[in-house]
């Protein structure tokens, strides 16, 4: 990794961290869910939610080799117009991106998406898709993407939607 590249990812990394939500020992998360997504790369994903803006997606997939991600999503749910059950919203995320050997590659995975959180289901649909910066061993752009659901489970601050789960 070339020091350009290597300064790149760092400054990316402190600018994340200082871009995270605070986060007590009292409240780790308020949700997580598992699920899937098919795409490139296809595999299993988690989302733990901080607060109703800020989660984090990680994944185990593959894209010709096994691959890892782990993103910061930032949400919003008032941009799209929204459906009769349920919120919809739009967010942005960033993050590391590894592929495995053979073929070991690092890189920055940016996304832009939406997300469809059901209000009688503890179920969340999702589309995303955005560039990659491969940085290592050598630099180049790509793409990720793809749709996928995830199912959420316990937690008794409710969804991070704001909205009540039904009784």
């Amino acid at each position: 990794m070339g020091k350009s590249s290597c300064a790149f990812v760092c400054g990316l990394f402190l600018a994340l961290s200082a871009a995270a939500p605070p986060v007590s020992a009292q409240q780790a998360y308020k949700e997580a869910g598992v699920g899937v997504i098919a795409g490139d790369p296809i595999g299993g994903t988690a989302k733990i939610w901080f607060d109703e803006s800020h989660a984090l997606d990680l994944g185990v997939g593959f894209s010709g080799d096994v691959v890892f991600w782990g993103d910061l999503l930032w949400h919003a749910w008032n941009l799209l117009p929204q459906p009769r059950d349920g919120k919809l919203g739009a967010y942005l995320g960033v993050g590391p991106r590894l592929e495995a050997a053979p073929d070991a590659e690092f890189g920055v995975r940016t996304v832009a998406g939406a997300s469809w959180r059901l209000s009688r289901q503890p179920i969340e649909l999702f589309a995303e898709a955005g560039p990659l910066f491969r940085v290592a061993p050598e630099s180049g752009v790509g793409a990720d993407g793809g749709v996928g659901v995830r199912v959420y489970f316990g937690s008794a601050a409710g969804p991070p939607t704001g909205e009540r789960k039904p009784r």
